[in-house]
């Protein structure tokens, strides 16, 4: 870890660095919330401040007992507390307002710089800063016992606060400890939300599952009870299968704000290092390794995770033994609905209860599948069922055209918005059956579409390929813009995007139809292949590495 140490110290010195060299009234700064309104906001502070504290103790940074960085960590204590309300709670200022989860986060930083203070420094020393920061954490206690929470992560995140501030208060005021330590046994009576695939409520593999891990290990750590690192562990194995061959995350099937967003797992460096360190497994030290030492070579800025490490020195000693994450994998996660797979030429996921069910990552490129079906108020095929046979991956959807009928009986008002509709009749007049099987190939994927029932009906396959991809075949040459699109009526065409070479096809376009006019999701950020054929069909189409 020694040369990764450097690193981890050096981009902490980075952070600091900004850190000191901004203005308290440049309300823009991120630092400082970035709310134009002027609205200042104490998380960002207490967060650099763990880097501040981090760099402050350790021997090797540059900011080794700095006189100028204590003056500023002092100021910004006041800071900090200028900004706790006077029930304990700090706001989140685009939303959340004395609010118990943001409370929770920020103590987490609070109590591990807290501890840095304790760990690093002799009695009498740092008094100021350990004396402020004691308060902070105390006055946050009151905020934490008392609040509540929006989404199923601030749960633990709030458990585990409460469990430290249990800690931290045992001695001076056992009381207040066991009324924290109730109300978090109120918490952990709803159960814990990690399924035995390893996901949480959220699937929020970009951000939420590490945010989550991070609250089982404080558990743990406060508790001794090994339960809670089961659920980090199945969680860490199952990210293993969402890695993407360009080493991103796949957040596709994420419920919250980092769906479709492509980062690497560096915020999970410190998770794998902690279940490498503690349990010796080969898949933990590989991931651990490779995270950190990719991140470095990408000149990357490293995680902020230096605190954690210096917290714990059978980290900060460990010695690495492998590199790498999985190579090649096929992983059916049923709970969740996903299907993960990756080759040595790609990788695909295939989901279901999504409208967008097939992603195919050829290195960074990556292509989607959708098919537009405008029926009824029905816009997309979204796959009710996944099956895997010996044929492939097999998706399909049962859907109804119906109609209102008239009332039986006289209502009570004239007002179509103030009638109970759910008293009508439908009348379902027809139905269509989508069949799609998606069959892994050495270079890619064979896809077949068979739609049943209901004729005449336009339906719309959607490749969905990186704007500014180009596009040929024999008769044509193009550059694929912004939210644009072709319709490939015949033939196949060649698809260059980056250092990847694709081969789509072969195509159908028998009718225009672009949709509805209203409620279509559009690719606004990338460009649209369309194949389009009419009820009855089937067809068989291919997207391949050449």
């Amino acid at each position: 870890m020694k040369r990764y140490m450097e690193h981890l110290i050096h981009s902490a010195e980075k952070r600091v660095d900004h850190f000191l060299n901004i203005q308290v009234t440049d309300v823009n700064d991120p630092f400082y919330g970035g709310m134009k309104s002027g609205i200042l906001e104490a998380k960002p502070t207490i967060y650099v401040m763990a880097d501040a504290a981090s760099v402050y103790l350790n021997q090797n940074s540059r900011y080794y007992k700095n006189e100028s960085l204590l003056t500023a960590m002092e100021a910004a204590v006041s800071f900090i507390a200028n900004g706790q309300r006077e029930d304990g709670s700090f706001d989140y200022p685009s939303c959340n307002f004395k609010s118990a989860p943001d409370t929770s986060f920020c103590f987490k930083r609070l109590i591990a710089t807290y501890r840095l203070f304790i760990k690093y420094t002799k009695e009498g020393e740092l008094n100021r800063l350990k004396a402020g920061y004691h308060h902070l954490l105390v006055k946050s206690l009151n905020a934490l016992l008392t609040g509540g929470f929006h989404t199923p992560n601030h749960r633990w995140g709030i458990t585990a606060a409460l469990m430290q501030g249990a800690s931290l208060v045992e001695e001076e005021n056992p009381e207040l400890g066991k009324e924290l330590l109730k109300r978090a046994e109120q918490y952990l009576a709803e159960g814990i939300d990690g399924n035995d695939e390893g996901e949480y409520a959220e699937r929020s593999t970009g951000n939420y599952n590490a945010v989550v891990n991070n609250a089982m290990m404080a558990m743990y750590e406060e508790t001794g009870d090994e339960t809670y690192l089961l659920y980090v562990n199945r969680n860490l194995k199952m990210m293993l299968f969402y890695i993407d061959p360009d080493d991103t995350i796949f957040t596709q099937n994420s419920t919250r704000q980092d769906q479709g967003k492509a980062e690497y797992p560096d915020k999970y460096f410190y998770q794998y290092l902690y279940m490498a360190a503690k349990t010796g497994e080969e898949v933990y030290d590989r991931a651990a390794h490779k995270i950190i030492k990719d991140n470095m070579e990408r000149g990357d800025m490293a995680p902020e995770c230096l605190h954690i490490i210096m917290l714990h020195d059978f980290m900060e000693q460990y010695q690495f033994k492998g590199y790498g994450f999985l190579d090649t994998y096929h992983k059916h996660f049923k709970e969740a609905g996903v299907i993960r797979g990756k080759t040595k030429e790609y990788g695909y996921s295939i989901l279901k209860g999504k409208s967008e069910f097939l992603f195919l990552k050829f290195e960074e490129t990556l292509v989607y599948l959708k098919i537009g079906e405008s029926y009824c108020d029905i816009r997309n095929f979204i796959p009710q069922t996944m099956e895997e046979t010996t044929d492939g991956v097999v998706l399909t959807s049962k859907a109804k055209g119906w109609y209102y009928l008239p009332f039986k009986e006289k209502q009570d008002t004239t007002d179509w918005w103030k009638m109970d509709h759910k008293k009508r009749d439908i009348l379902n007049s027809s139905e269509i059956d989508l069949t799609v099987t998606v069959k892994e190939c050495l270079k890619g994927v064979e896809v077949t579409v068979k739609a049943e029932g209901l004729d005449r009906v336009p339906l719309r396959v959607e490749l969905c390929v990186p704007a500014g991809s180009i596009l040929e075949n024999e008769q044509f040459h193009l550059k694929a813009a912004k939210g644009e699109e072709l319709i490939l009526r015949d033939g196949f065409v060649t698809l260059h995007h980056k250092e990847q070479n694709l081969i789509l096809g072969p195509g159908f376009g028998t009718h225009e139809f672009g949709g509805h006019y209203s409620g279509e999701v559009l690719n606004e950020a990338g460009y649209t292949i369309y194949f389009n054929d009419y009820t009855p069909y089937e067809r068989t189409f291919s997207i391949l590495r050449v």
